[in-house]
């Protein structure tokens, strides 16, 4: 509930401390004085001290009116800077210790010495990041810049309890790496618990896989659908995490620069059901032929006797596999061709 200019003090405490349950004793414990002076400050016979306003407004989590009667400056920056710590305070004392040690270090690092100045600047434009997208949270959705988009991938899949759909449009080298070697492995162990996990590739060319061929073999092998899909047949398909149709991370990515733009979550309802929408559209190409099921040829009759890529002849088996039925793809338009695996 919003307060109204001409609330009095002693309104606002008693309408706040009814919404939040309490008595006037047990305010009067958390703000550490008397239920009779709350009862006074509520009847409008007493008017609470700063000191005391501070303490009532941490214990009600919300910042107390001044009055103009009370002799004090009210309207001061330094005032209202102490009220607003109080109400936080009130609210999560563990983010405020938080909050705090980055204040602090923020003072430290601007009473730095010149010659590091450079590191300094880097840290608040991080900082200034990290403010620019904790302001949009309660909008249930969230625009990351120049991020590591893989490390935030990460962040939603472990939510994973029911499904994951993904599409991977940059090329394959994006999910390489340290990182890249995290979000397999995780991927990994959600197939092994019984997640439904689908995965879709736009390729501009049947090479493009070999530097993630061995993931793509563990991955068919457990259980996880890998589809590749020819970047003709999907020219507006964009790089995309679904997890559960709780949450949606979609990416932009500048192939002229080869490199990440940005990425969106989301939480919002609309935007996963309409990433849904697109997955299961592309994820049609595999119902008539237009686009490569991985997990068909790992258990195709030449490859299905190996357990592991690297056992000897699988490897050119597998890439091979993998070129035949690339080569076999129709073009746009074109019916799909006969004699494959599909």
């Amino acid at each position: 509930m919003t307060r109204s200019d001409s609330e009095r003090i002693g309104d606002v405490v008693r309408r706040l401390r009814i919404e939040r349950g309490y008595t006037q004793a047990s305010l009067a414990s958390k703000a550490d004085c008397s239920r009779s002076l709350v009862q006074q400050i509520e009847n409008g016979t007493r008017i609470p001290p700063m000191a005391l306003r501070e303490r009532l407004s941490l214990a009600l989590g919300e910042e107390l009116p001044g009055e103009a009667d009370s002799g004090e400056s009210v309207g001061s920056a330094y005032y209202d800077l102490r009220m607003r710590f109080n109400v936080l305070l009130g609210k999560d004392p563990q983010l405020v210790e938080r909050a705090l040690g980055i204040a602090q270090r923020l003072i430290d690092s601007a009473g730095a010495r010149d010659d590091i100045e450079p590191l300094r600047l880097i840290a608040d434009r991080q900082l200034e990041r990290a403010e620019e997208i904790l302001a949009q949270i309660p909008s249930r959705s969230a625009t990351v810049w120049e991020w590591n988009t893989v490390l935030d991938w990460l962040t939603i899949l472990g939510q994973a309890t029911d499904s994951v759909r993904a599409i991977h449009t940059a090329d394959l080298g994006t999910i390489g790496g340290d990182v890249g070697d995290d979000y397999h492995q995780a991927i990994l162990r959600l197939a092994d618990a019984g997640r439904d996990v689908r995965r879709m590739y736009v390729l501009d060319r049947i090479s493009d896989v070999v530097p993630y061929e061995d993931k793509l073999w563990q991955q068919a092998r457990a259980g996880v659908v890998s589809i590749l899909v020819k970047r003709e047949h999907a020219r507006n398909a964009q790089s995309m995490l679904v997890v559960d149709e709780r949450y949606v991370a979609v990416g932009e990515y500048d192939y002229s620069r080869q490199a990440r733009v940005a990425t969106r979550f989301s939480a919002l309802k609309h935007d996963v059901e309409f990433a849904v929408r697109r997955f299961e559209k592309l994820y049609e190409l595999t119902r008539d032929g237009s686009a490569i099921v991985v997990n068909d040829i790992v258990a195709g009759e030449s490859l299905a006797r190996y357990d592991r890529l690297t056992d000897e002849g699988c490897r050119e088996l597998f890439r091979a596999a993998l070129e035949k039925d690339w080569n076999d793809l129709p073009a746009p338009g074109e019916a799909p061709r006969t004699g494959g695996r599909r």
